[in-house]
């Protein structure tokens, strides 16, 4: 691993180390919004626990297995080297980002937003996505603890990035004793 002190813009994480495979280095990755195919197209990322603290990484080769994704970094030839990159985010610049149609966001582009009902009362802060087989899992932070809201169209009704608010229609009792 090669310090990136250069001065950058802008960085967005585009997935995080889940866990390592094999003897060799290899890691697999959970993808906050790349398809397997799109992680092949990058040759490096930027690689730490947070933006300030990251390191440059060049990609040896990406597999997949079903629709995991699978990272060998150039640098990383076993086990206990990838052990220690378990946890970290892969980032790439803002200029380097995906491009999206409308209507989608990243991850990261809505963690943090306020979620409102239909009637506009605040039920908290959107706080995590989880990837679940099926659908993603919104966790939103409330006063009485944490709710997981599945990210489905007939819940999730409007998303605005730009005002870092969220409504949802969630099923009746979901948020029942919540006082965000």
């Amino acid at each position: 691993m090669k310090s990136d002190q250069a001065p950058r813009t802008h960085l967005c994480a585009v997935g995080v180390v889940a866990k390592v495979f094999g003897v060799k280095g290899e890691v697999k990755v959970h993808s906050y919004s790349r398809s397997p195919e799109e992680f092949e197209e990058i040759d490096s990322v930027l690689v730490g626990k947070s933006e300030k603290s990251v390191v440059g990484m060049a990609i040896e080769h990406v597999t997949t297995r079903g629709n995991d994704i699978y990272i060998k970094f150039q640098d990383v030839s076993d086990r206990n080297a990838s052990e220690s990159l378990i946890g970290h985010f892969l980032f790439v610049e803002e200029a380097k980002r995906k491009r999206l149609g409308p209507g989608e966001f990243f991850v990261d582009d809505i963690i943090g937003v306020t979620v409102f009902d239909l009637h506009k009362k605040r039920l908290g802060v959107l706080i995590d996505v989880v990837q679940y087989g099926a659908q993603d899992m919104y966790i939103v932070k409330t006063s009485g603890g944490d709710v997981m809201v599945p990210a489905v169209r007939s819940i999730v009704r409007e998303v605005d990035v730009q005002k870092r608010s969220m409504t949802i229609d969630p099923p009746e009792g979901l948020f029942d004793g919540e006082a965000a």
